[in-house]
């Protein structure tokens, strides 16, 4: 592999492992709490389906706005 090619390819993926790291921790937080939200909530409750949305859409725009910001700086 040339050096060129591998500027290329290895410094983007070595400047995304740490993201990478910070959002499957970050998923993984966020399922553990939806489950505990989840479980705790008492039986006669129901939720409408924006309250469970929220817990999922929120990051996601979070999510997608760090690889909007990737991707324009790289």
């Amino acid at each position: 592999m040339s050096d060129t090619l591998r500027d290329a390819v290895v410094e983007p993926v070595r400047d995304a492992v740490p993201f990478l790291v910070i959002t499957a921790l970050w998923v993984v937080v966020m399922v553990v709490l939806y489950g505990l939200f989840l479980a705790t909530k008492p039986g006669d409750i129901t939720y409408d389906a924006w309250v469970h949305a929220t817990v999922f859409v929120v990051p996601a725009i979070g999510f997608l706005g760090q690889i909007l910001q990737q991707a324009l700086s790289g």
